[in-house]
């Protein structure tokens, strides 16, 4: 055997002492599992320090369900919102079941239509929230279908006559829901806010341009009835104003001055009245003619300013203004301006 071989043999028994005594010292130890575990851990490789293990899915949970609406009425779809939170931040479904209270089902989806239900049925909606992962636990929600509710969709006053004072003016309601009967109409018609008539009609001869009507309505029947609904305000308009087109021509005549207002309105059911604004003493006008009169005494000598006027039963009017000469030759016209 050459010197190579005497070495390599050395090494090699030195090696399978050194083993031996490693593999004595662990059977010294009394074989526990402590000691099993250690020699794994010499003989196995280790796991990385960075590695990690894999975490389980967590499932989502409901905390409530909505309904819209909160009070639904046969023949009224109903809409279920779960309220669904997830802890690992997945994106989830819900599942929806709707039965009744002795679990029959009906249907499926977030809308349930309930159409062919009768007041008083009792149901349920079960949702249950999935993360593709795992299910949650399914939360009931317990409802009740109820009676119709009496709901008034439209309030209005009908003014196609016009606004101005003297016209007359009707209610226009219509109901939402009265599946079980027609129902009865509670009216309040209101000027400047103070209640001034119940009826179907208003007439608005006692007020004036600028008064607000307002017509509020509520619905009774069967000892039910809905909150009141306003209509929008109608305000009360002043109609086209008339115009005067006569003049004074004429002066004083056998001392006597007549003067005929000529005035018209394009409002077809106007109705003129006639005052005299400023004028001479004892100068009169008749109110519904317009006949103008004045018979100067002897103390009543030179010019006199006068300034009538023609009113509509809505507030709009005319004035007009001119001057008279008294003592002045037979036939002299008045001077208008």
């Amino acid at each position: 055997m050459n010197t190579d071989s005497k070495v390599r043999d050395f090494w090699i028994t030195a090696r399978l002492a050194t083993i031996a005594i490693v593999v004595g010292a662990f059977i010294g130890c009394g074989g526990d599992e402590d000691g099993q575990q250690r020699m794994q851990s010499m003989v196995a490789p280790q796991a990385s320090a960075d590695s990690e293990s894999p975490t389980a899915n967590r499932v989502p949970a409901i905390s409530e369900i909505a309904l819209r609406p909160e009070r639904p009425s046969p023949g009224r779809p109903i809409r279920a919102a779960a309220r669904v939170t997830d802890p690992d931040g997945d994106a989830t479904t819900v599942h929806y079941r709707w039965q009744t209270i002795r679990g029959r089902k009906l249907g499926e989806g977030a809308t349930f239509d309930t159409s062919g239900l009768r007041p008083g049925s009792r149901l349920e909606v079960i949702a249950t929230a999935s993360d593709g992962h795992g299910k949650s636990q399914p939360l009931i929600r317990a409802f009740e279908i109820t009676r119709p509710s009496l709901a008034i969709s439209l309030v209005a006053i009908d003014s196609s006559e016009g606004t101005k004072p003297g016209v007359v003016l009707t209610s226009v309601v219509e109901m939402t829901n009265d599946d079980s009967g027609r129902a009865d109409f509670e009216l309040q018609w209101k000027v400047n806010g103070e209640v001034v008539g119940s009826s179907e009609e208003l007439d608005t001869q006692p007020y004036a341009p600028g008064d607000v009507v307002v017509l509020r309505a509520r619905a009774n029947q069967g000892g039910r009835g809905s909150r009141f609904v306003s209509s929008p305000a109608v305000v009360l308009t002043r109609g086209a104003a008339p115009a005067i087109s006569s003049k004074p021509l004429a002066g004083i005549e056998a001392g006597l001055f007549r003067y005929q207002i000529g005035a018209r309105s394009e409002e077809p059911e106007a109705r003129l009245t006639y005052q005299l604004l400023s004028g001479p003493d004892g100068m009169t006008v008749h109110e519904k003619s317009g006949l103008v009169q004045w018979r100067p005494t002897s103390d009543q000598r030179g010019r006199f300013d006068v300034e009538v006027s023609a009113t509509d039963q809505w507030g709009s009017g005319v004035a007009q203004s001119f001057a008279i000469v008294a003592d002045a030759p037979a036939g002299s016209p008045a001077s208008p301006r």
